[in-house]
């Protein structure tokens, strides 16, 4: 009976690496559909430019996600073009605040 707790906990310790590897694939599919929501409101407004480089960073990102997030990142992306149009045209404090927070953890890769 005393083998039980063991066999779980060496189950745990074997998982426990893939934790921290599913985090930051999330956290990169969400960085990945921030910058690319950037560039669709860049391609559809006066108000911002950059929408090749937020392309690009889009990419970069989407390269250390998960595949699977795929369909997430086009979703979530759409979403921050709803976000982004509220933050500028609508002067909406919530969405600014994400968009600050976002922005702050999803850096251009090529500053991280």
């Amino acid at each position: 009976m005393r083998r039980a707790p063991l066999a779980g906990a060496l189950v745990l310790v074997v998982a426990l690496p893939a934790v921290p590897l599913r985090a930051a694939q999330r956290d990169a599919a969400d960085c990945a559909a921030f910058w690319e929501g950037y560039a669709r409101y860049a391609d559809i407004s006066a108000y911002l430019d950059g929408a090749a480089d937020a392309r690009a960073d889009a990419e970069r990102f989407r390269a250390e996600a998960d595949p699977d997030d795929a369909g997430r990142i086009h979703r979530d992306a759409r979403d921050w073009v709803l976000r982004l149009d509220a933050m500028i045209r609508g002067n909406d404090a919530q969405s600014t605040e994400v968009f600050e927070r976002t922005a702050a953890r999803c850096g251009r890769p090529s500053e991280n």
